[in-house]
């Protein structure tokens, strides 16, 4: 069970005493039944930005330590 709270946007497994939010002390928290979505898998794209800016900053680092 995941619980959300309204006031200070807490999302957590446990809720304080009573129901009351463990972050702010609000009342205002509600509980719901965690369900698992299947994500979409990333792009292609995306892949090919990430690769490229890991080797941006290799080669930046990379270059930092010989000069």
């Amino acid at each position: 069970m995941a619980y959300f709270c309204k006031d200070c946007s807490y999302r957590g497994m446990k809720s304080g005493q009573l129901g009351e939010c463990p972050a702010c002390g609000s009342h205002n928290l509600t509980s719901r039944a965690m369900t698992f979505q299947e994500q979409p898998a990333p792009t292609k794209w995306r892949l090919v930005i990430l690769v490229a800016l890991w080797g941006f900053l290799i080669a930046l680092i990379i270059g930092k330590i010989v000069h």
